[in-house]
């Protein structure tokens, strides 16, 4: 059963990219992770009420918490703006990346030891990266002009220093209660933001298919995701759990190319090769939530 919920879990976050890219021709980048945040927030409140677990915090916790929720929002912003200039292809699987760049800064600021494994690992990630952007144009330097894929990359930097940051919080409290109490700060600017700035009538026109990508944005990947991502890292521990991770980009990219007609070059899936087993060898023994 942990296994289902692990599954479904990294197929909601996997399908998250082609849904946001969906999503995107119709709102802002501002307007739908308001909305998911919207959807999502009560979803994980609900949960919690069922466990019966309080959002109680410490006093001495408030300033962590919210400076992991601007960053938290930022990250969430910075995402979905890069995916107006990418592939959701591009984007999973430069956001698998993600454990490159805590080994990286968790060398310089939590002194963690960068052994032969991790630094041939960031090497050949770094590699797969440069292939998937640069499509096999390295002569051209064009692909030094990618925008979208250097903001995913950076959301990528952003997602490290909040998993660092609040590393402490979430072996001191509730997973799940310190995920929707970093998602209220955000949660309340930018849907206050969005709620003055958007007509209403924007949101009431939208097309079915766009409606429903957004519910399963808010509902399934925000809210009912983090529940089973977590129910299961609680159960099966760090290790078990991180083989699943690795099933996410490739759920967006089998969905992207009937959905988005996005078709991986040669070139594209030589860097996504280099990026897998990169990662892989800097993860050999740490594992991190997924964004």
């Amino acid at each position: 059963m942990i296994n289902l919920l692990l599954l479904l879990a990294v197929i909601f976050w996997g399908l998250s990219f082609v849904a946001t890219k969906m999503v995107l021709q119709f709102l802002s980048p501002i307007e739908i992770i308001a909305i998911r945040l919207l959807l999502g927030i009560p979803v994980l409140y609900l949960v919690l009420k069922f466990k019966k677990k309080e959002i109680r915090f410490m006093k001495n916790d408030y300033l962590i918490i919210i400076l992991a929720s601007i960053i938290l929002g930022a990250h969430f912003l910075i995402q979905a703006i890069g995916m107006i200039y990418t592939t959701a292809t591009n984007t999973a699987w430069l956001v698998a990346t993600i454990p490159v760049f805590i080994a990286i800064l968790s060398y310089f600021f939590l002194n963690e030891k960068m052994t032969a494994n991790k630094i041939m690992g960031i090497i050949i990630a770094t590699l797969g990266v440069v292939l998937l952007v640069s499509g096999g144009r390295l002569a051209t330097l064009g692909w030094l002009k990618s925008v979208g894929d250097w903001i995913i990359l950076s959301s990528s930097v952003t997602w490290a220093i909040y998993t660092i940051i609040t590393r402490n919080i979430t072996r001191r409290y509730n997973p799940l209660v310190v995920s929707l109490g970093l998602f209220l700060l955000p949660g309340v600017v930018l849907v206050a933001y969005a709620g003055i700035s958007t007509p209403p009538a924007k949101f009431i026109h939208l097309p079915l298919n766009i409606i429903l990508a957004l519910i399963f944005l808010g509902v399934f990947c925000l809210g009912i995701a983090h529940w089973f991502y977590l129910e299961g890292l609680s159960r099966k521990g760090a290790t078990d759990v991180g083989v699943f991770i690795y099933l996410e980009p490739i759920v967006t990219t089998m969905a992207a190319i009937p959905i988005l007609n996005e078709r991986p070059t040669l070139f594209a899936m030589a860097g996504i090769i280099l990026i897998i087993s990169g990662v892989y060898l800097v993860q050999r023994k740490s594992h991190f939530n997924n964004p």
